[in-house]
């Protein structure tokens, strides 16, 4: 980072671990790339109650922050605009509010190399002892010579993006892919299965992922037992964190579209992944019925199906 603080970057997200994980990386990078001085404040709240000390030992300029700090950030501009801006800009101290990558290597391919340094950093990310401490153990006690990892999203993603919720079956069929490759692999298995909705409190649709992994693939199935599923509790973060180190040491990677959880078990590794969602042919009628039943409102319902339609190249 630049010795003197006289053009700095400061970063924030309300999001859930992984899009905090998300911006503080590539807030590092632009940071890095743009000679800034580079603060993210990592507030807690009802999507991510842990703080970053909690979670991580790296001595990294993260801090968390008052209200009345995170009162101070704009919100978030259009991600194609962000890094054009901090780039080019004349302006000393930029402060962005945000919730997904600060790059998009998509839309600008000059930026993949932003994207490659992300992943380095990931790699340089140190769990707390007590939770390297924790995944060490489970590897030692459940890990075969090879691994499929799995991780099913379940929890809000019922309500955000069904189609993606209901991929239990389209998920077992990459697995028995790669069984056939791996008839001795050992599958781990992470899932939000049975959580609470974080804002309401209330519980969210259970389907027995774990039941059902046990009942077609036996004793080769393994998961971490989590303290909470409510991800207002700084322990649930912890676990999934846990979880998340555990899916990186896979050899195999079966996900789920649109997580950024999925994404992040996979961020710069060079494994076989396969991201799945419902492949039922009316899979995209079931955000029409959280409409109808109430769960969801017009408004939501009008931005799922443009994002469907939407001509490519929009943001």
């Amino acid at each position: 980072m630049h010795e003197h603080p006289t053009r700095t970057l400061t970063v924030v997200t309300n999001s859930g671990l992984c899009n905090h994980l998300r911006v503080l990386l590539s807030g590092l990078v632009l940071a890095e790339a743009t000679g800034r001085y580079f603060t993210m404040f990592w507030p807690r709240t009802k999507d991510c109650a842990a703080g970053f000390a909690e979670l991580f030992a790296n001595p990294w300029p993260v801090r968390e922050a008052t209200r009345q700090e995170l009162a101070c950030l704009p919100r978030r501009p259009p991600v194609k605009h962000i890094v054009t801006d901090v780039q080019n800009t004349d302006v000393a101290d930029i402060r962005i509010r945000a919730y997904n990558w600060l790059s998009a290597p998509v839309g600008f391919p000059a930026q993949r190399q932003l994207m490659q340094r992300c992943a380095e950093l990931l790699q340089e990310m140190q769990p707390t002892k007590e939770l390297q401490a924790r995944v060490e153990a489970f590897q030692d006690d459940s890990f075969r010579s090879r691994m499929i990892g799995v991780h099913l999203r379940r929890g809000d993603m019922h309500l955000l993006y069904p189609a993606s919720a209901a991929n239990t079956l389209a998920a077992m069929a990459a697995v028995d892919t790669y069984l056939a490759q791996e008839p001795e692999a050992g599958i781990l298995l992470c899932t939000d299965d049975g959580a609470i909705h974080q804002r309401t409190g209330r519980p969210l649709p259970s389907e027995g992922v774990q039941a059902k992994f046990l009942a077609r693939y036996g004793e080769r199935v393994v998961f971490t037992i989590p303290r909470s599923l409510d991800r207002r509790d700084p322990a649930a973060i912890q676990d999934a964190l846990v979880d998340l180190w555990l899916l990186r040491q896979t050899d195999y990677v079966v996900g789920t579209i649109g997580s950024s959880f999925s994404g992040m078990a996979v961020l710069g590794r060079s494994v076989p992944v396969t991201l799945c969602q419902s492949q039922h042919p009316l899979r995209h009628v079931l955000p029409l019925r959280s409409w109808l039943r109430g769960e969801r409102p017009l408004k939501w319902l009008a931005r799922y199906y443009w994002r469907l339609i939407r001509p490519r190249g929009l943001g």
